[in-house]
């Protein structure tokens, strides 16, 4: 039985070994194109004077509770009247996905223009419903870094990766959506249920910032930049189900489950919804932080191998800067040796580094978490306290509690706090993966108010919600240590899955190197 499982697999990398992508952007004819920007008269023109923002300076408000981020990206779609720009790493073909798709569609029908790229690593099966919504008028869907065969088989795919892994190995991780050239979102958040608290299984905890003003055109010329590149490339161009158009948009409503049609127009959803719950009403409240940002973003050339460093130069100069303290947040922290050092390094400024990362138990890449665990007693040594997001200490919190359900909580939020004064937000994980083969795509933003906006709302290092992982007294064991209902430390074992799980994650280990994690 394993050999016809082999024989498959070796088919599967030869017929996708014929299979050949057509050629890039002009040369197929292919043009490109520019983003749009919407009248100063127009809600969205309005936005950053209405929030206070002055000219030149940006706006900034914190998406933390995942409703409102959500409420967010569909008020932006409502509301624009001139462009839709949407980056996005995974595309779910669930209600989140579905729901998003439907507002392009009702966006695209008003006269906008919608412009949607996803990496392909996750589009198995899709093809149907992503024919379905660029057969629409005023939306165009492109690939990025496309698979040349599989496009609904996963053995096809998995034969293409083996066949060509130097180039399909590296993704675009980049999350962005623009509307209007005037608002945008930038954060960690792909566009499915379980980035959203809607997942029955495991949800995350994750974060965004809603953009406006001064910030917003060169996330803009970020995302043409993408959109135009070699890697981009039409759905069409790759995919065909033999549908006429008519066929392909009538199968998208069926594919969507899109709800029956009301009396008269839907009223616009507005940017800060008054009534979903009254934690979001009071986020709703807050003003927008007016201040100045950086973007940072890796080129597309770093998807054809000619890019190493990509993100990481700002954010190790920004650490090197650092005086007073340091906290990082990331799904996956796997610091390089040159990483350690400056970790090292800030120790011996007198800088406090804080890092929070996920439990090996509660990981969804537990192979990158392990990973992270074999490095623990070197960040210990180094100085960085560690705090480890637990499932389980979820659920001390109420709110979390109930939002959680039944499901596992995880964390997917990337963020980076400098001398209480700098906000690092994006795309980008500490990993090997996100410094030397994905693209990603941050903010360093300098405001010691947005700082502590974010750092009230998300609480970290609390005690409550995390286990604080330390160095026994002989220097050699780890300690887990968590706050009680009354304040008071308990000292715990590591959360971890059971043995042979751990025993089959360490003999995966040892073939995939750190650089692949």
């Amino acid at each position: 039985m394993a050999w016809r499982w082999v024989g498959l697999l070796l088919m599967a990398c030869g017929l996708a070994g014929c299979a050949a992508l057509p050629p890039p952007g002009a040369a197929a004819g292919w043009p490109g194109s520019s983003y749009r920007v919407a009248p100063d008269a127009s809600p969205l023109g309005r936005l950053a004077a209405d929030q206070g923002v002055p000219p030149g300076r940006s706006g900034f408000r914190p998406l933390l509770v995942s409703q409102l981020a959500l409420d967010t990206r569909l008020a932006l779609i409502e509301q624009a009247s001139s462009g839709l720009d949407l980056q996005t790493y995974l595309l779910g073909d669930d209600a989140t996905g579905h729901e998003i798709l439907r507002a392009l569609r009702a966006a695209a029908a008003r006269g906008v223009r919608v412009r949607l790229l996803v990496d392909d690593l996750y589009t198995t099966g899709m093809t149907d419903l992503l024919l379905g919504l660029a057969a629409h008028t005023n939306i165009e869907l492109r690939l990025y870094n496309p698979f040349p065969a599989g496009r609904d088989s996963a053995w096809l795919r998995l034969g293409s990766l083996l066949a060509d892994f130097s180039r399909l190995n590296r993704r675009m991780h980049n999350k962005l959506l623009i509307a209007d050239g005037r608002a945008a979102i930038v954060g960690g958040r792909n566009l499915a249920d379980a980035y959203f608290m809607r997942s029955e299984a495991a949800n995350f905890l994750d974060f965004d910032l809603l953009c406006a003003g001064a910030v917003v055109p060169t996330l803009s010329a970020h995302f043409d930049t993408f959109w135009n590149s070699r890697f981009a490339l039409p759905l069409q161009a790759l995919a065909d189900n033999r549908l006429d158009a008519a066929q392909r948009r009538a199968s998208f409503e069926v594919l969507t489950g899109t709800p029956a049609p009301t009396a008269g127009p839907a009223a616009p959803r507005p940017l800060l919804p008054p009534g979903v719950r009254a934690a979001m009403q009071a986020l709703g409240t807050l003003p927008m932080v007016v201040a100045d940002a950086e973007v940072f973003f890796d080129s597309p050339d770093k998807t054809a191998g000619q890019l190493r460093s990509g993100n990481l130069l700002p954010v190790a100069s920004l650490l090197d800067q650092a005086r007073e303290r340091v906290v990082i947040v990331s799904p996956y922290f796997l610091p390089s040796e040159a990483g350690l050092q400056r970790l090292r390094q800030a120790q011996a400024r007198g800088v406090s580094v804080q890092a929070i990362t996920n439990s090996l138990l509660d990981s969804d890449e537990p192979l990158v978490s392990l990973a992270y665990g074999q490095r623990r007693q070197a960040l210990l040594g180094a100085g960085v306290r560690l705090f480890e997001v637990s499932s389980e200490r979820l659920r001390h919190q109420d709110t979390m509690r109930r939002a959680l359900g039944s499901s596992i909580g995880r964390l997917h939020a990337k963020l980076g706090f400098i001398d209480d004064r700098i906000l690092l937000v994006g795309s980008m994980n500490l990993d090997p993966r996100s410094a030397t083969t994905n693209t990603e795509l941050g903010l360093a933003i300098d405001s010691p108010a947005l700082v502590r906006l974010v750092l009230g709302q998300f609480q970290p290092t609390d005690g409550h919600s995390t286990y604080e992982v330390r160095l026994a007294a002989d220097g050699q064991g780890l300690h887990w240590v968590a706050l009680d209902a009354q304040g008071v430390e308990q000292f715990h074992p590591e959360p971890a899955p059971p043995w042979w799980q751990r025993l089959k994650l360490w003999l995966l280990s040892r073939l995939i190197p750190d650089d692949l994690l």
